[in-house]
């Protein structure tokens, strides 16, 4: 979020540095024409700076009010279901019980689920498999 407060503010600079006179936001007189209305280019920038903010700090607000934070729980040893109500089988590795998500490797045969066996590698193969 704050990449586009510096691009905009960057555009905004780069525009006043043109010689821009926008006469809609904070003019002033400037003293190489006396009357003529100038434009702060600091009050101007500061001006969109500030409505830039709030902007993002609404967007950010809307974000953290509509985007679940997912928990998951282990339903089964072999089955993970998350706070949304997405499960998942785990088979053929166990359910990690500590954060309740499917296990991806295994170190012993504990990590497997029921009816497979940890072999050298990291896998978990089916009891029924011969091997």
């Amino acid at each position: 979020m704050r990449r586009l407060v510096i691009v905009c503010v960057g555009l905004a600079m780069a525009g006043a540095a043109q010689g821009q006179v926008i006469q809609r936001f904070a003019p002033r007189v400037g003293p190489s024409s006396p009357g003529a209305l100038r434009v702060d280019p600091v009050a101007l920038l500061q001006s969109r700076l500030l409505r830039l903010e709030h902007r993002v700090n609404a967007l950010q607000s809307t974000i953290d009010k509509t985007q679940p934070t997912l928990t998951f729980q282990c339903t089964d040893t072999a089955v993970s279901r998350n706070s949304v109500g997405v499960v998942e089988d785990c088979t053929p590795y166990a359910c990690a019980p500590i954060d309740g998500r499917c296990r991806v490797t295994a170190k012993t045969s504990n990590d497997c689920a029921v009816g497979f066996s940890w072999v050298e590698g990291g896998g978990c193969v089916s009891n029924n498999s011969g091997g």
